[in-house]
């Protein structure tokens, strides 16, 4: 029964953040969105559009997503030829695919377009990370079994993995990254291999064979996986070199295996001469290792994008994974320390090692059932775990709360210093952006009006403020006290002039909130003579509704 409960209320939970961190319908809620269009794009490409130069994208960015083009993607990289390829490798899209069809199935009996983009494809695209990791989940809790670890520990563990790290954050709030879908192969590989050794029967080596091609062309460096087969060796008792004698690897029962494994890894080839008639490129460009300069030491500890520092509940999972490993035997330590030193220098040679924004290391999220089944271990040493309960619910809340800090730009993912980490420790509100203003600029004219004002669906324009004929300006400061109870309200003020050469417009949709909220934005614009500047809030034609209560417009040169 208690097990039941776990994957019910886990499921729950997982899926309740989910519905309350997006809205599909909005231009700023979309699931398929970042890297995730590179990933995806190529299932639309070549069973809607027929295009390999995925041109179909530009038409859909103007459909579905911001008109400011702040999520704006353009992942088709030009190659020698003149000719362009999408940067990122297609494995993904094989995950993706069952249900993009389902989610083509949906649309066409639901009525809505068929295009790839519509409501029903950001559904499917978002639920296919919920199923992909709770499916990994089970296949987890297979390879604990088998390794002899108590149930209690395993769901111990699981709640560890969703809660305490950043998986959480990709599960429910970041859907444009492989690495959730990488934890499920990661598992399924480990499953296979472990029932290779254990049962000595060919056909677990043969699918963790096409698996393995399959890690490989989601993310190359998923290949590293390999480098644990040892441990996995040793922890089952047996001898790699006895796995691998004559008498025992039949190879010509692997021939099947092998044929569809190079089927899977030859995709890339063939979507590359698709869309350039080049077998093979680099289709990253200039983007790539750095072997000579890793950031090793800022990957696992720096306030910028630490994996111990914003996944702390991991550091202890290594020191309890170590303990366990160096008490067993020092070839089980090196087995387990090796491999992983390895990974982490390989990533932390990439040419960003911070990986863009979001929340601590996220390719590390591929490797993590490595080192659940170490913690798992240490923990099984103990008749009794409640006390470590203790230990992993507040790195639970903490992980949760600085998922909800990264997501509403509390914190910054991949810039934040350690100033302002601990400044906003556990902060739940957002600040309000604020404009410090130069002894070197001078005052040339300043408005204010101080009025309630409604926008609404109905009245999507403020009152505007406007300057008197201006001689000379070149900086101007917004500023705004509002609040809105519309989920992701569409706000943006707007500074223009009388001829319409002048048209800037600033969303604060990030920075609003229920209770009123004082916010102040920098404007430059090009020297203005003789203009009238005018100032007001626009809600986009959409359905947000807002209160201001006052606004105030300065102009500086």
């Amino acid at each position: 029964m208690k097990k039941n409960i776990f994957w019910s209320v886990g499921l729950v939970i997982v899926l309740c953040g989910i519905f309350s961190a997006h809205e599909f319908d909005s231009r700023y809620g979309r699931s398929i969105n970042g890297d995730g269009k590179a990933y995806y794009a190529y299932l639309p490409a070549i069973f809607i559009y027929q295009d390999p130069t995925f041109s179909f994208i530009d038409e859909v960015e103007l459909k579905y997503y911001p008109t400011d083009k702040s999520q704006f993607k353009d992942f088709r990289n030009k190659q020698k030829n003149g000719k362009y390829v999408n940067k990122t490798f297609p494995g993904l899209s094989l995950l993706y695919a069952p249900f993009f069809f389902l989610s083509m199935l949906v649309a066409w009996v639901g009525g809505f377009a068929v295009d790839g983009y519509s409501a029903p494809f950001q559904w499917g695209i978002a639920f296919s990370h919920v199923v992909y990791y709770f499916i990994g989940l089970r296949f987890l809790l297979s390879v604990f079994r088998r390794l002899k670890i108590r149930d209690s520990v395993s769901y111990l563990v699981f709640i560890g993995l969703i809660f305490g790290t950043n998986s959480w954050y990709y599960l429910v709030y970041d859907h444009s990254v492989s690495h959730i879908h990488n934890f499920f192969l990661a598992t399924v590989f480990i499953w296979l291999l472990l029932n290779w050794i254990q049962t000595k029967r060919m056909q677990y080596i043969g699918w963790s064979g096409i698996v393995l091609s399959l890690l490989i062309i989601t993310r190359p460096t998923n290949g590293l996986m390999l480098l644990f087969l040892p441990l996995l060796t040793m922890l089952s008792g047996r001898q790699l070199k006895d796995l691998i004698a004559k008498e025992y690897l039949q190879v010509k029962r692997l021939i099947p295996y092998l044929i569809i494994g190079l089927i899977i890894f030859s995709i890339p080839f063939l979507l590359w001469k698709w869309q350039s008639d080049l077998w093979l490129v680099y289709s990253y460009n200039e983007e790539g290792f750095n072997f000579k300069n890793p950031h090793f030491f800022e990957f696992l500890f720096s306030y910028q994008k630490g994996w111990f520092v914003w996944n702390p509940l991991l550091f202890l999972c290594i020191i309890a994974s170590g303990f366990y490993f160096v008490k067993k035997s020092f070839g089980q330590f090196i087995s387990f320390f090796l491999p992983l030193t390895l990974v982490v220098y390989v990533l932390s040679s990439w040419w960003c090692w911070t990986y863009g924004a979001g929340f601590g290391q996220r390719p590390m999220i591929d490797f993590l059932p490595f080192i659940a089944i170490g913690v798992a271990l240490f923990l099984n040493e103990f008749k009794r775990i409640n006390f470590t309960y203790f230990v992993v619910l507040p790195f639970c809340v903490l992980s949760l709360i600085q998922s909800y800090q990264i997501t509403n730009s509390i914190l910054n993912g991949g810039t934040t210093i350690k100033e302002q980490y601990w400044s906003h420790f556990l902060q739940l509100k957002r600040d309000a952006p604020s404009v410090i203003v130069s002894p070197n600029w001078k005052l040339v004219d300043q408005k204010v009006l101080n009025s309630v004002q409604k926008i609404d669906k109905s009245h999507p324009f403020s009152q505007s403020i406007k300057t008197r004929e201006l001689k000379s300006v070149n900086i101007v400061v917004l500023s705004i006290e509002i609040n809105s109870y519309t989920r992701k309200p569409d706000l943006r003020l707007v500074l223009s002039n009388q001829d319409g050469t002048l048209y800037k417009d600033v969303y604060i949709t990030e920075f609003i909130s229920t209770s009123a909220t004082q916010m102040e934005f920098k404007i430059e614009i090009p020297d203005l003579k003789d203009q009238i500047l005018t100032y007001y809030v626009w809600n986009g034609d959409s359905s947000t509704e807002a209160e201001i209560t006052k606004m105030e417009m300065t102009c500086y040169k």
